[in-house]
């Protein structure tokens, strides 16, 4: 039900390169904020990156019934791939032969190879936005091509422009794309031009936002902080065959780690952890993940021989997560050192179970988070003694039939970050950029 105080209801124009049914982080959040911004007063209209490859759930495509959704089609996509695709890459020689000149040339893209396809089809879009007559553009990046639409958009139709980053991009520590210099150089003029052209410069962390507007010298209204979120309606399904197939052992402690062990979230930290813990305490703990690990954690875990503390599941379908995560005692997130303004969606994911949440990440503001809400404990990644003392006074209440963590979910302040609760957030200050423009 909408809020009484909303009686006319707005455009937005949503630039969002990756959405649903495309299966990556940066699909959730600008369908978190559509599903619910008419109940603020805002008709959202989506311009995405079609995804042939994959579908919607019956519960996504009844939240989006009636909003439309502008798809630009690819002459192909080299981020998704259908099991066909992935066979016929298997047994294709050339394609690998010609992976370290398609490395190379991508390497020296500005901003994504995404540009290629925006620019080319931007006439088409532009068409579709004068139709719509929006009373504003939202764009979300990565990939940081969506900020480009953005900018020419908002400056041809003679509208306002939010710019919303999900994570930094040139200033960070852990590159997740390789750079030439010649790239780099390119990209950090983009990032300035956009931070200093959009109306309002939105950031999924309060530690990102002053970073940037520490290095820009951004004033105080130019930027906010959103949280990303979860979404009740998604976690709310169940998989009664996957409970049925995993049974775990109810004499141990079962951490899950709902994501395969990898740089950006890596094995060592819990590994360096458990191997602290003295061999009665830490055989009754099991560290459960879904994928392969990769080969620096696989090595650290075996080099500290640990390898039957660490069981790999199969990848799941992220709609049965809490299906997953009603096995575990604790939920955990692990993140690399040098993603220190980064909050991991899987805090998000995490936040509508009622497990308590172990985070064993480099910014303090998850902890902030998990103290607010009672949902868990915080500790940096270099904290290897103190995390140990934690699991191990975790393993002494299981076996007293204690509760694992002493504080209880508080549902009112768990509330704030829900995906109803951002969108609102969001609405507010589309409804302020738009009424100071």
């Amino acid at each position: 039900m909408a809020d009484a105080y909303l009686s006319v209801m707005k455009t937005v124009f949503m630039i969002a390169p990756y959405f649903i049914p495309r299966r990556r982080v940066g699909s959730l959040r600008p369908y978190k904020f559509a599903i619910h911004l008419r109940e603020f007063g805002w008709e959202p209209v989506i311009c995405t990156i079609k995804d042939s490859g994959s579908k919607m759930t019956e519960t996504e495509q009844k939240n989006l019934e009636g909003i439309k959704i502008i798809k630009i089609t690819p002459p192909f996509d080299r981020t998704t791939h259908t099991p066909a695709q992935k066979t016929r890459t298997g047994r294709s020689g050339a394609t690998r032969a010609f992976q370290p000149l398609v490395d190379w040339l991508d390497r020296q893209i500005p901003m994504d190879a995404w540009i290629f396809l925006f620019k080319s089809r931007y006439g088409e879009i532009l068409r579709q936005a004068k139709t719509v007559d929006p009373d504003i553009v939202w764009s979300t990046g990565d990939p940081w091509s969506g900020h480009w639409v953005g900018d020419k958009l908002a400056g041809d139709l003679g509208k306002p422009w939010v710019a919303d980053f999900r994570d930094p991009w040139t200033l960070t520590d852990l590159n997740l794309r390789g750079r030439s210099r010649f790239s780099m150089t390119l990209d950090r003029r983009f990032e300035k031009r956009f931070v200093h052209k959009a109306d309002k410069v939105i950031f999924t962390a309060r530690s990102a936002e002053k970073l940037y507007s520490d290095h820009y010298g951004l004033k105080e209204s130019k930027t906010e902080t959103i949280y990303n979120s979860y979404h009740l309606a998604e976690s709310n399904q169940r998989d009664e065959e996957w409970k049925e197939k995993y049974q775990m052992d109810r004499d141990k402690l079962h951490l899950l780690f709902f994501g395969s062990f990898r740089r950006l979230s890596p094995a060592e930290p819990i590994a360096n952890a458990l191997a602290e813990l003295h061999p009665n305490t830490r055989n009754l703990i099991r560290v459960h993940s879904f994928g392969p690990t990769d080969k620096p954690g696989r090595e650290a875990i075996d080099s500290l021989t640990l390898g039957d503390h660490f069981i790999e599941h199969e990848k799941v379908k992220p709609e049965v997560a809490p299906s997953v995560f009603e096995k575990a005692d604790i939920l955990l997130v692990s993140t690399n050192s040098k993603r220190r303004t980064i909050i991991p969606a899987k805090l998000w994911e995490y936040m509508a179970s009622q497990k308590p949440i172990l985070s064993i990440t480099p910014n303090p503001e998850i902890g902030e988070i998990l103290k607010q809400t009672g949902r868990g404990v915080h500790f940096s990644n270099n904290q290897t003694t103190e995390i140990a003392t934690w699991l191990a006074t975790a393993v002494e209440n299981v076996k007293a039939g204690k509760p694992i963590a002493p504080d209880v979910a508080r549902e009112s302040e768990t509330g704030r970050f829900s995906s109803r609760s951002t969108t609102r957030q969001l609405a507010g200050i589309l409804d302020h950029v738009l009424a100071h423009e």
